[in-house]
C-alpha cells in the first residue's frame, strides 16, 4: 500500500517521553499531530492526521496494559497504520501489550532497533552499544532482571525474521516475512541500521498494511519518511529571558547529575527535593521569573521502588511552583515524571512542533504553554542546555567596544596572503595590505563575526577548520568563532602537529571572545565522546552536526554573529542522528523559517547556481517550474550584485542534450519551464541567457564569458565545478536571511584523522563568508 501525506496514523506509547519521541518522528508539514494523554478520548481523527496516545501503561499490570491497547483500537477506520512504540530498552508491559496487539488478528511486525542510540538487535538479541542487553548495565534502574533475547521478554514463541533476511533482495525478503507472518506468532526482526528499518517497513506495507507496526523511534522514524510530506516547520523562536521556564528532572540516569550542573552554573535556581515526604511544605519558595531546576535529592544509589513516588512528589511541588508568578514553560526529563507533571497541571493534549535535539520534542499545549520532553536515558552533558537555549532568549547585553585589529603575521614560506584574497567575489572586499584591517561591506571598520560550525565530527572538519584559522589572512578580514566541540579541535591540533601553535579557548558566546592569532574561540557544546573514531558512521557526531548547525543559526538570527561558515556533515549520520534533511542547505531554510533557498558553487573559474539539488532526476525534472527558475536566477542576481558585481550576465543550461534542439531531444521542457521565466527576467533587466546546451555553457563560463551558470539539477552543475575547481571551491545557501559559506567537499572519512586533508576550501569559504556578510551593528 503507498502511503502519503493523507494517511491516518494511530501510535500508541506506554509513556509520555517515548509518545512525544514517536510524534515527533512522524511530524509532517502536511499532517496535523497530536498527543492525547487520556486513552478514553473519543476525537475521530479525519484523514491526514497522526495521533498518538500515552497508554501511561509502564506501571499497570500486564491486564490493565493490555486493556487500555484494546481501549484505543476499538473503532478503528480500516485503512489506519498502527504504530506501537516500544522501549528500546524493551522494558515496561512490552509481553502483555504485543499480546494485546496480536489478539487484534493484524499480525504484529516487533522491531526494536535504535541505530540512532546505538540500540541494535542481531540473531533476536538486543544489544547496546554492542553489549547484550543481558550483560550490560542498562537496566540498573530497573527492579527485575534484563531479559535475555526478545523472545524471553515477550515470554511466548516467537517468528525470527534474521539479519541475513533483512539485507537480502526485495523479494527474498518479503518471501521471508510473508512466511513469518503465516505462522500467527509475534515477528521479531534483527536489525542494525536505519536502512534495515526501512526494508522492514516497505516489506511490512507491501504485504499487509493492516500489520501491527511495533518498534522503538527508530521504526517510527522509518515511518515518517515513508509518509514524507516534507520537514516539520520551524520550531518557535526562543521566548523572554523574564519568563517562568521549570525544568523538572526525575531521571536516575548517572549524566542528570552533570546536565543539572552546568544549567545552575549558567544561573538557574535549585531546588533539590527531599525523597518523597508526604507533603511538600509550607515553606516553599515561589517560582520566579528565568530558569528554575527542581531535581530530587541524589544522596546514593537509585532506588527502583522508589520511583513512582518520587516523580509525584516531584508533580506536586512542580504543581504548586506553578503558581506563581503565572503558568511556566516545562522542560522535563524521564516519562514517569513527565506524565505525573502534566496530570497535576491538568493538560490532556500535547502538539508536537520538533526536536531540540534527538528525543527533546518541543511541543505546545493547547493553552499555549511550551512543553519539553526527554527520554531520561537521551543527551549529553549538555543537553539541558540546548533546550534552554532553544526556548530562552538570552537577556540583552551590550555588545563589547571593537578593538583594533592586529596585522596579520608574516605569510609562512611559499604561501602569501594574496594567495588566499582570490576568487569570484574578489571585488567586494579588496585583500588587505600588510598591517591594515580591511574594511567590510558597511566600511566601518568593524569585521564580522562569523559561526564556524564543526561538521561531522568524525569526518575533517576539525582538521581543516583548525589550520584555516591559524591562516594569517583570516584573522585579517573575520572574527571567527566555532561552534562545536573544544576536544575534538584540540585533538585535530595534536595530530596536524599545532598544538603548541594554537589556543583553543571555550567562550560562552561570541560576545566573550577575543581574537588575537593563535588563538581559536569555541562555544562547547561537548556533544562528542572522547573515544569517537575518526572516519566511521556515527549517530551521535550525526545529531551534535544538527545542533552546532541550529546554535549557530539561533545566534545568526539574534544579531550575535553575521554569518555562518560551515564545514562538512555526512547526510547518513545526520539522518542517524535523528534529523532527517537532504544536507545544509534544506536544514538551514528549516532553522530559519525560509521556505525556498538556492545552492550556489563557486570556484575562481566559475560560479554555479542550482535550480534543484537533492532529490531525484526524474523528480527534479518534474519539479523545475517557470516560477522556480525565476526566483532562483533572481536570488543569484542579488548574491553577485551584493558581492560587488554590478552587471551581473548569467547563462541559464537547459534540461535537455542541446537545451532541447528546437525539439528534437525531450519533449519541449526548455519552452515549457524555462523560456516564461527568461521573458519576465529580461524584462526586469536582468542579463540572463539562454536556454543553453549544459556543456557550452560551462566552456564559455570558464573563459570568462558569463559571471553565474544556473544549473537545472544537481550533477548538471556539481560535476563541472568539481572538475574545475574542486580543492578551492566554496558552497553557499542563498535566499538565507544570514550569509552562509561551506566548503566545497564532504567529510572524508577515508582521510579523516590523517592530518593530510586540505584546508583551502576552508580558508576560501571563510573569505567569501567576510566579502558577503554584513556589517556588525552597535
Amino acid at each position: 500500500m503507498p502511503l502519503g501525506p493523507g494517511q491516518r496514523v494511530l501510535a500508541v506509547a506506554d509513556d509520555l517521553s517515548g509518545a512525544a519521541e514517536t510524534a515527533a518522528a512522524l511530524l509532517s508539514r502536511t499532517t496535523r499531530t497530536r498527543v492525547l494523554l487520556d486513552p478514553r478520548t473519543d476525537t475521530p481523527a479525519p484523514a491526514g492526521t497522526t495521533t498518538v496516545f500515552d497508554l501511561d501503561s509502564r506501571q499497570l499490570s500486564a491486564s490493565g496494559a493490555a486493556a487500555r491497547i484494546a481501549t484505543v483500537l476499538t473503532g478503528l477506520a480500516p485503512d489506519t497504520v498502527v504504530c506501537k512504540k516500544v522501549d528500546s530498552l524493551l522494558r515496561g508491559n512490552l509481553a502483555a501489550e504485543i499480546a494485546a496487539l496480536a489478539a487484534t488478528g493484524r499480525g504484529v511486525l516487533l522491531a526494536p532497533a535504535l541505530p540512532a542510540e546505538r540500540r541494535t538487535v542481531r540473531d533476536g538479541v538486543l544489544h547496546t552499544d554492542g553489549v547484550p542487553l543481558h550483560t550490560g548495565d542498562a537496566w540498573r534502574a530497573e527492579v527485575s532482571a534484563p531479559p535475555r533475547s526478545v523472545a524471553e521478554a515477550l515470554g511466548v514463541p516467537v517468528a525470527l525474521l534474521g539479519l541475513q533476511a533483512v539485507r537480502g533482495p526485495d523479494h527474498h525478503l518479503r518471501t521471508a516475512l510473508r512466511e513469518a507472518l503465516a505462522t500467527g506468532l509475534p515477528v521479531v526482526a534483527d536489525a542494525e541500521t536505519d536502512a534495515d528499518l526501512d526494508a522492514l517497513l516497505a516489506a511490512t506495507l507491501d504485504i499487509d498494511p493492516r500489520v501491527v507496526l511495533a518498534g522503538s523511534a527508530g521504526l517510527a522514524l522509518a515511518l515518517g519518511r515513508t509518509l514524507g510530506g516534507g520537514p516539520p516547520a520551524p520550531l518557535p523562536p526562543p521566548g523572554p529571558a523574564t519568563r517562568p521556564l521549570l525544568v523538572v528532572v526525575g531521571t536516575a540516569e548517572p549524566v542528570a547529575a552533570e546536565q543539572v550542573r552546568r544549567l545552575v552554573a549558567d544561573g538557574a535556581a535549585l531546588y533539590a527535593l527531599d525523597h518523597a515526604p508526604s507533603h511538600p511544605g509550607p515553606a516553599l519558595p515561589p517560582l520566579r521569573p528565568g530558569i528554575t531546576v527542581l531535581t530530587p535529592c541524589q544522596d546514593g544509589p537509585p532506588d527502583p521502588a522508589a520511583a513512582r513516588s518520587i516523580a509525584r512528589h516531584l508533580a506536586r511541588t512542580a504543581a504548586l511552583l506553578d503558581t506563581a508568578p503565572g503558568p511556566a514553560d516545562l522542560v522535563l526529563t524521564g516519562g514517569e515524571t513527565a506524565r505525573r507533571v502534566l496530570d497535576a497541571l491538568g493538560v490532556r493534549e500535547l502538539r508536537p512542533r520538533g526536536q531540540v535535539h534527538h528525543g527533546a520534542v518541543l511541543a505546545e499545549t493547547p493553552d499555549g504553554r511550551t512543553v519539553v520532553t526527554r527520554p531520561g536515558s537521551y543527551g549529553g552533558a549538555d543537553s539541558l542546555r540546548l533546550i534552554v537555549r532553544a526556548l530562552r532568549a538570552p537577556a540583552a547585553r551590550t555588545p563589547p567596544t571593537p578593538t583594533p585589529t592586529p596585522a596579520p603575521p608574516a605569510p609562512k614560506p611559499g604561501r602569501t596572503s594574496q594567495d588566499h584574497a582570490k576568487g569570484p567575489f574578489m571585488n567586494a572586499t579588496p585583500a588587505a595590505a600588510a598591517g591594515t584591517a580591511p574594511t567590510t561591506a558597511g566600511n566601518t571598520g568593524v569585521l564580522p563575526v562569523i559561526a564556524v560550525t564543526m561538521g561531522d565530527g568524525a569526518g575533517i572538519g576539525p582538521e581543516v577548520i583548525v589550520p584555516a584559522l591559524l591562516d594569517p589572512g583570516t584573522l585579517s578580514r573575520i572574527r571567527p568563532v566555532v561552534v562545536g566541540d573544544a576536544e575534538r579541535l584540540r585533538r585535530a591540533a595534536e595530530l596536524l602537529g599545532l598544538a603548541d601553535q594554537v589556543e583553543i579557548v571555550t567562550v560562552e558566546a561570541p560576545a566573550d571572545a577575543e581574537f588575537t592569532p593563535g588563538r581559536i574561540n569555541v562555544i562547547d557544546l561537548g556533544l562528542l565522546p572522547a573515544d569517537l573514531p575518526w572516519g566511521k558512521l556515527s549517530a551521535v557526531a550525526g545529531d551534535a552536526a544538527y545542533q552546532y548547525v541550529r546554535v549557530a543559526s539561533e545566534l545568526a538570527l539574534s544579531g550575535a554573529v553575521q554569518g555562518i561558515c560551515t564545514a562538512p556533515l555526512n547526510k547518513e549520520a545526520l539522518h542517524a542522528g535523528g534529523h532527517l534533511y537532504p544536507g545544509h542547505t534544506e536544514l538551514l531554510a528549516h532553522l530559519t523559517g525560509v521556505e525556498e533557498v538556492s545552492m550556489m558553487l563557486s570556484t575562481d573559474t566559475v560560479k554555479v547556481i542550482h535550480v534543484t539539488t537533492h532529490i531525484g532526476l526524474i523528480d527534479a525534472v518534474a519539479r523545475i517550474e517557470p516560477g522556480l527558475v525565476e526566483r532562483t536566477v533572481r536570488r543569484g542576481h542579488d548574491a553577485l550584485v551584493r558581492a560587488g558585481v554590478e552587471h551581473p550576465v548569467i547563462g541559464v543550461c537547459g534540461i535537455n542534450p542541446h537545451a532541447g534542439e528546437n525539439g528534437l531531444f525531450g519533449y519541449g521542457e526548455e519552452e515549457e519551464k524555462i523560456v516564461p521565466a527568461l521573458e519576465v527576467l529580461r524584462a526586469d533587466g536582468i542579463d540572463a541567457r539562454g536556454p543553453l546546451p549544459a556543456d557550452t555553457a560551462f566552456f564559455l563560463a570558464g573563459r570568462g564569458d558569463y559571471d553565474l551558470i544556473v544549473a537545472m539539477y544537481h550533477d548538471q552543475g556539481h560535476g563541472p565545478v568539481k572538475i574545475l575547481g574542486l580543492e578551492a571551491g566554496v558552497n553557499l545557501t542563498v535566499g538565507l536571511p544570514v550569509i552562509r559559506t561551506s566548503v566545497d567537499h564532504g567529510t572524508a572519512f577515508d582521510i579523516a584523522g590523517t592530518g593530510t586533508a586540505d584546508p583551502g576550501s576552508m580558508i576560501e569559504a571563510l573569505r567569501q563568508a567576510a566579502a558577503l556578510a554584513p556589517s556588525p551593528t552597535g
